[in-house]
């Protein structure tokens, strides 16, 4: 039985497949690798190949698994995942101004190798959903142009329409740090939950939408703005769609998806939403979108006792 002080961030304890995925690319298995992606759904996998390209030392591996075989879309999308999140890890996730110029110069070295990975990844599989994924935040990494952040995503949707790893990238693209507005960044997530299907994890974007303009304000108007009236229905709306909907379902990120809701109804100070996603998570949660607030270790215990030890009026 967990205790409020028990946290569980490692994405494995949620999705098995995870230390498959793991175990099978310690080993340079990349036969069993391809077992387990291709017999998973596409948002799965182009997560779990996310997931596998944040393992270390994994270029000279892959590169080998695409010299026997130029046409495998996997390998390409894992091999220019893993070069991006190389290159970002030196960037860091600071705003551009705290990010210094050398940092700036092998960061933008990091993305152009990937960048040449996939570009030949995508031309050899127009159709793989993780390739287009993995072609978006390299796109905003080298800071190309929205309109070409937007034809990556279109060719994308082509193939999934509702594919949210993709709607993800393209939700950061469209914030104004990155060249975009907050009225596109809105628009772009209330389209993306209003057409996908009831219960499905889309509408967690209309969540994202209303973190990312949050964090970008100052202390204090922060908060206030989480608690306006516009908000709240917005994020009411989405939670119907999705957390909140009887066809919700725990398939590959659901606890990311629930965290989102979770620490955004935290900060709106409203207990009675809160409590229900702690309960039903239990001592799961996943580092984002918590690490906003501090360690999530920390954070999360806090958040759920506030949340599930008293009762307040929505």
């Amino acid at each position: 039985m967990s205790s409020f002080s028990d946290v569980v961030l490692d994405p494995a304890a949620a999705y098995p497949e995870v230390r498959g995925i793991r175990a099978a690319l310690a080993a340079r298995d990349w036969p069993a690798c391809r077992a387990m992606l291709d017999a998973a759904t596409p948002v799965a996998r182009t997560r779990l190949i996310i997931i596998g390209a944040d393992e270390p030392d994994l270029e000279d591996f892959l590169r080998t698994v695409l010299g026997d075989n130029p046409d495998d879309g996997t390998a390409s999308a894992m091999l220019g995942s893993h070069l991006t999140t190389v290159g970002w890890n030196v960037r860091s996730g600071a705003r551009a101004k705290y990010v210094t110029r050398d940092q700036f110069a092998v960061f933008h070295d990091w993305l152009a190798k990937a960048e040449r990975v996939l570009v030949d990844g995508a031309a050899r599989n127009p159709a793989d959903p993780a390739v287009w994924t993995a072609r978006m935040p390299t796109s905003r990494g080298l800071e190309l142009s929205q309109a070409e952040a937007r034809r990556r995503y279109d060719r994308l949707a082509a193939t999934d329409p509702h594919h949210l790893p993709g709607q993800e990238h393209l939700l950061q693209q469209l914030c104004p740090k990155w060249g975009g507005s907050w009225q596109e960044v809105h628009e772009f997530a209330r389209e993306a939950m209003r057409t996908s299907p009831p219960g499905s994890h889309n509408a967690v974007l209309v969540a994202v939408a209303h973190l990312e303009r949050w964090l970008d304000l100052d202390s204090g108007e922060d908060r206030e703005y989480l608690r306006t009236s516009q908000v709240r229905d917005e994020v009411y709306e989405a939670a119907g769609h999705s957390v909140w909907n009887s066809q919700f379902q725990r398939t590959f990120g659901w606890v990311s998806v629930m965290s989102a809701f979770t620490m955004l109804f935290s900060e709106m100070g409203d207990q009675r939403a809160a409590a229900p996603l702690f309960a039903a998570m239990g001592p799961l949660a996943s580092k984002w979108p918590w690490s906003y607030l501090g360690d999530p270790e920390t954070v999360i215990p806090e958040r759920r006792y506030w949340a599930t030890g008293s009762r307040g009026a929505r």
